[in-house]
């Protein structure tokens, strides 16, 4: 039971929260052409973090030699982006991976469902990728194939190469799934997890900060319960949660009742969070789970949902999120599925993979602009439009105003007239736009430029709109978006 004190903790914790949440803008009727868009700068709201959008990939990734900022393009994609967080950890680290120790040999006979080893060689390489991108990451532990003395080396190491560049050790992956997937008897349930991740906190030590438990549901209450129960021991709620399953189609992915959805799911874990005063992070995500849906996850529509999608739960409070891919040929099934068709990186070819040259998908300019909106607070925003178009602001820690305004129509429906009004008197606004030919297009580009063969984006200032009294004007193109900095 948790004493008086940590109880009123929490209960202050609490409101503090639900004083600084800002809730979604809410579209009212309008006539169906246009919109406005209306910031009230004097309440400002929750923080939207520097490393509100991350990535995830599959361990592995580590084991078979990727992330090495020795060779390709990998790193340079990720400083492009700018600091932020990377998960490893996914469906492969419990269902055929191993740690093993330095000067440890391979068992003998080798399981037949060892695919990859992780090795302290992968924690080196992984720790100078970190150092060249500037980013932090949480790694997983074999959970599921449970061994409490691999896992305690596997923590030593980390501990000691990462250092700080190591948010938290994952244990185990989706545990909520493992009596399909075999790895528990009928009847598993949460008391069960909870000693098995006992179990791995004991192995891995106080020191090393934990997450978890990486349900696959999001509305799951493991991780209300884990963060409950564990005496403080978990540093970081984690949820997986996929926007749609693999018979979705771009209409529903930019609907609103999907974005309505995804928030609902979410609610009780993040208000759980709120109430515990510990951060949830959503640290994988995607448009559609089993590796997405071609001709949606990999067009430009999904840029359009990835930027939108981000600051939807970074306004809701969400600490941050992960969009799960994988570095193999783009399009390509690796495992039991098509992996690669909702991934923001991947290679345009076999020679390409084994090189680690990598190309950016579309989905991968929605990240860099929601990147392009923080870090800073969130300002209560009231949208009004007849047309399928989201709106955010955002009072930057360095002093400027950001806006974003995303449309989620076919660009066959015409442009979308958006009068602004955010406070203040005369000056100007710089307008950096997405755009692509339409959502099923592959044609997405920031102001026109697009990412080179060297993984970099450089698309100008943006286009110069002028401030009058505090108000402005511009004519969004149908499916693109924009962020607009006033300052």
């Amino acid at each position: 039971m948790r004493s008086l004190r940590a109880g009123c903790a929490a209960a202050t914790l609490a409101m503090v929260a639900a004083l600084s949440y800002v809730p979604p803008a809410t579209a009212a009727p309008a006539e169906a052409g246009g919109a406005t868009v209306t910031v009230d700068p004097r309440q400002p709201g929750g923080r939207l973090p520097a490393d509100l959008v991350g990535l995830s990939f599959e361990m592995r990734e580590l084991g078979i030699g990727n992330l090495d900022a020795r060779r390709g393009t990998m790193a340079q994609l990720l400083r492009t982006l700018g600091p932020s967080n990377i998960r490893i950890s996914g469906n492969t680290l419990d269902r055929d991976g191993i740690w093993l120790p330095a000067g440890q040999a391979l068992p003998d006979p080798q399981p037949e469902w060892l695919q990859h080893v992780v090795t302290p060689a992968d924690i080196e390489r992984l720790d100078g990728f970190l150092h060249a991108t500037g980013w932090r990451a949480e790694v997983g532990i074999n959970l599921a194939r449970w061994d409490p003395v691999a896992a305690a080396d596997q923590a030593r190491v980390m501990r000691r190469v990462l250092g700080p560049g190591l948010v938290a050790a994952e244990c185990g992956n989706e545990p909520d799934q493992w009596v399909g997937k075999g790895f528990r008897p009928a009847g598993y349930g949460y008391d069960d997890y909870l000693k098995d991740f006992e179990a791995c906190a004991a192995a891995v030590g106080p020191q090393l900060p934990l997450a978890g438990p990486d349900a696959a549901s999001p509305s799951t209450t493991w991780a209300a319960g884990l963060a409950r129960d564990t005496g403080g021991r978990l540093g970081t709620m984690m949820l997986h949660q996929y926007a749609m399953d693999p018979t979705g189609t771009m209409e529903r992915l930019l609907s609103p009742q999907t974005y309505a959805s995804q928030l609902h799911s979410i609610t009780p874990n993040l208000d759980a969070a709120r109430a515990l005063g510990i951060p949830l992070r959503v640290d994988e995500t995607n448009s559609a789970w089993g590796g997405g849906i071609d001709g949606v996850s990999n067009r430009h529509g999904s840029a359009l949902w990835a930027m939108d999608y981000s600051l939807e739960l970074g306004q809701a409070g969400v600490a941050g999120l992960n969009f799960h891919g994988g570095l193999g040929v783009c399009d390509a099934p690796i495992w039991n599925g098509k992996w690669q068709l909702y991934t923001p990186i991947c290679a345009p070819g076999k020679a390409a993979e084994l090189a680690q040259i990598y190309r950016v998908q579309p989905i991968y300019y929605g990240l860099w602009m929601a990147r392009q909106v923080g870090p800073g607070r969130f300002l209560p925003v009231t949208l009004t439009t007849g047309r399928n178009l989201t709106a955010y602001a955002v009072q930057g820690d360095d002093g400027k105003l950001r806006l974003a305004v995303i449309s989620k129509e076919d660009p066959s429906a015409g442009p979308v007239h958006v009068d602004l009004s955010v406070g203040g008197g005369n000056g100007a606004a710089r307008v950096l736009t997405m755009t692509g030919g339409s959502l099923t297009g592959v044609d997405t580009a920031v102001q026109g430029a697009r990412v080179d063969s060297a993984g970099r984006l450089t698309p100008g200032r943006g286009d110069r709109v002028p401030v009058r009294s505090g108000k402005l004007s511009l004519d969004l193109p149908a499916g693109s978006a924009a962020v607009i900095t006033v300052g």
